[in-house]
């Protein structure tokens, strides 16, 4: 095995794929999914765009990348996984949403742009200006390369689209492609049970506020409208993974190339009765797509439910082809879970998110098989849910003295991974518009 290939979507849930859910229709990642391991327990480092991508170029934290928030450029001068791939002798590509300031070439990415002879829309929209549009091109310029690739030199191809990610926070949340369209009749699709059941009490007061103010005053109506014109957008976006994959298959490459297929992040979906995204502790944001085929490997489960961290896919994917894992690589590597049998003892991943374009609520999280806990940094507020009993997160447990034991333990364990990975006390934060704290918040 020689090469490897990260594919990334923005905004999808761990549940946004056919072989899970048949109210999607993703054919090609079903295919992907055959071939591979599928974690069901990945939980995103944070559910923001550029945090979340800061740990997929570092193998460590936001806050402890000083990128926690959008608009934050991740230092160039830090070690990254580029500058490793290169180091071994690859030929590092780049291609589609960067979202880290700067440019990936910036980060030592070799190549950042090909040629699109051949482009074909399948139904993204003609403005260049929409994602579907900007998705098609990248898809071009991956499928250009590949078809030019002699071999000489193995790459690592991050590949990076925008879809099934809205376009505005409000006025066009989700393009709808019409070529797919019909195949999600809006009247068929599903709404969240939690949309009815959840009325928040016992929440923090801003997610009451968030449910009932500007995009977010759902209706049924309007939750059924975004499930069409999301699952219509992953639809496309599936037709583009088709394309690579017979790519790669004609060109002899596929049991020649490691594939790792995530996203950032989820989207709420009406879950909540909230929509989009933003500082919410909630399973449709935080828990990810995670694929993952290693060509000749022999793994014990094809589902692994375990609890891992994004944080772990930079080790994973230079694990894959044989190269070390440096000591700047913090987030290990998710090879070992192949070779287990059940999930470790004591498992737990932590998460962490800082504002949102709605309001700020820093907050910390760790989840473990039994409880997810979460505490606001600014707020001095907490959520604690029972996963065992309420695996939908409806009825928030902190405060109740029956399992007060179980909230101090999960405070001290996240307060004591906060402290020692760099994160800031509450008092310590500060506003990130007048004083720019590179390591923490």
């Amino acid at each position: 095995m020689r090469n490897v290939i990260m594919i990334s979507t923005d905004q999808q849930r761990v549940d946004a794929m056919s072989c899970v859910d048949s109210s999607y229709r993703t054919p090609h990642l079903d295919r992907l999914v055959e071939r591979s391991v599928r974690f069901t327990g990945a939980i995103s480092t944070s559910a923001q765009c550029s945090p979340s991508r800061a740990s997929w170029m570092t193998g460590k934290f936001p806050h402890q990348v000083g990128v926690y928030q959008i608009g934050h450029t991740l230092n160039p001068e830090d070690w990254g996984i580029a500058k490793e791939f290169n180091k071994a002798g690859y030929e590092t590509v780049y291609f589609g949403k960067w979202h880290l300031g700067l440019s990936p070439a910036d980060h030592e990415f070799g190549v950042t742009d090909y040629r699109t002879e051949g482009l074909e829309l399948a139904g993204a929209n003609p403005d260049p200006r929409f994602h579907s549009h900007k998705d098609a091109v990248t898809t071009t310029q991956a499928l250009n390369y590949l078809e030019d690739y002699e071999g000489s030199r193995p790459f690592f191809m991050k590949l990076n689209w925008y879809m099934p990610h809205p376009d505005s926070p409000v006025d066009k949340p989700f393009e709808l492609i019409g070529r797919y369209a019909e195949q999600f009749p809006p009247g068929e699709m599903p709404i969240p049970g939690t949309f009815y059941s959840d009325d928040l009490s016992g929440k923090p007061p801003f997610q009451r506020e968030r449910s009932s103010s500007g995009e977010s005053d759902l209706s049924e109506e309007l939750v059924r409208r975004d499930a069409q014109r999301y699952r219509s957008m992953l639809a496309l976006m599936d037709t583009y993974l088709g394309r690579l994959l017979d790519k790669l298959a004609s060109k002899n490459m596929l049991d020649s190339t490691a594939i790792l297929f995530t996203s950032d992040h989820g989207d709420m979906q009406g879950a909540h009765r909230l929509r989009l995204k933003g500082v919410l502790p909630y399973k449709e944001l935080y828990n990810v797509p995670l694929i993952l085929y290693v060509p000749g490997a022999e793994p014990k489960r094809r589902v692994i439910p375990d609890l891992v961290s994004t944080a772990a896919v930079t080790g994973t994917l230079l694990e894959a082809v044989g190269i070390p894992l440096p000591p700047e690589c913090e987030g290990g590597s998710l090879l070992p879970a192949l070779e287990r049998t059940e999930p470790p003892a004591g498992e737990h991943v932590f998460f962490e998110h800082y504002k949102a374009y709605w309001g700020r609520h820093p907050m910390i999280g760790v989840q473990t098989p039994e409880w997810k806990y979460v505490y606001y940094l600014e707020d001095d507020l907490e959520e604690m849910y029972d996963l065992q009993n309420d695996p939908d997160e409806i009825d928030n447990a902190a405060g109740r003295p029956e399992v007060e034991e179980i909230r101090v333990s999960l405070r001290q364990l996240v307060e004591q991974w906060w402290t020692s990975t760099g994160g800031f006390s509450k008092q310590a934060i500060v506003d990130e518009e007048s004083t720019w704290i590179k390591r923490g918040f």
